[in-house]
């Protein structure tokens, strides 16, 4: 396994998780775990009957996941999912981050729900779409499933009181095939 942690850019590519961005924080981590080949170990548990050679190993490799996972949390996360067992193993941490952060509990859907509702227009486009484009991997991690066709509306709505955005909100508004695909619309925001 090539588990070293390597340049301390990388990993500061990856966000802080502060509770209120494990879609786009989980993606990032997953990324960079598999390319330390250290994805396995907090994923899955280290099999039955294998060699000591190899148990070792997969020790190894589950402190390193550790480590590197909770070097991108804040303090409040820590001290939420880290205790003495989950310190010893990345798949028993990693389950309790996924337990706490993506479960499809009505506690974690109403939270995700209700910061899907808080993004606003600011006057800043590519904000806006950045924060939309989070939003929508926050809710498919809780599986929020909404039809496109509002979900297109709704991206749009918020952008309704922008004066010199009027006209063009308009024109996609009235494009049926168009307002099926949300992800084509924030393309051609970005345009």
């Amino acid at each position: 396994m090539n588990q070293k942690l390597g340049d301390p850019r990388d990993i500061a590519i990856i966000p802080i998780l502060d509770g209120t961005n494990y879609g786009h924080w989980s993606l990032r981590m997953k990324i960079q775990l598999r390319s330390k080949d250290l994805l396995d170990v907090c994923e899955k548990t280290v099999p039955h009957n294998t060699k000591t050679t190899i148990t070792n190993k997969w020790c190894k490799a589950s402190y390193k996941a550790v480590n590197l996972i909770t070097s991108r949390m804040s303090e409040l996360v820590f001290q939420e999912v880290v205790n003495p067992e989950t310190i010893k193993k990345a798949y028993l941490l990693w389950t309790k981050i996924t337990d706490r952060y993506a479960s499809k509990r009505a506690v974690n859907r109403g939270r995700v729900w209700m910061d899907w509702q808080r993004v606003v227009y600011d006057g800043n486009l590519q904000n806006y779409i950045h924060n939309c484009c989070k939003m929508a991997i926050e809710l498919e991690e809780v599986n929020i499933i909404i039809p496109k066709d509002l979900l297109s509306f709704s991206l749009l709505g918020k952008l309704a009181d922008d004066p010199d955005l009027h006209q063009f909100i308009e024109n996609l508004t009235l494009n049926e095939d168009l307002i099926e695909k949300p992800e084509e619309i924030l393309i051609r925001l970005q345009d």
